[in-house]
């Protein structure tokens, strides 16, 4: 299943599962397991394999709808997420979800 086009989706909840498989929940009722393993795996930077601590890596936190570790040392995109599909191969080794329009909206009004 994909994202639709002016929709937006930010993450709602996340539950560690197992291992390094989360179960995310959308705000638009999708939930998906994910596994990052192979991202973690296959990684070389230590920032990033660190988490392959599992204690580490179950100290994921969401921010404005984001699914983050420690203040962005890892986060995906939405779309990723959504796909349930995070490899290593081919994606940044970390890249910031954007942000929902209702953000931008409530920055504006400040």
């Amino acid at each position: 299943m994909t994202l639709k086009t002016g929709i937006p989706v930010d993450v709602a909840e996340a539950r560690w599962v197992d291992g390094y498989m989360l179960e995310i929940k959308f705000s638009d009722g999708i939930s998906r397991k994910v596994d990052f393993e192979n991202f973690l795996t296959g990684s070389v930077h230590p920032d990033i394999r660190k988490y392959l601590d599992v204690e580490v890596f179950k100290t994921f936190s969401i921010s404005y709808g984001n699914l983050i570790w420690n203040d962005y040392d890892m986060c995906f995109s939405i779309e990723d997420l959504y796909a349930g599909t995070i490899n290593a191969a081919g994606h940044a080794e970390c890249l910031v979800a954007e942000e929902p329009v209702e953000y931008h909206a409530s920055r504006d009004r400040e």
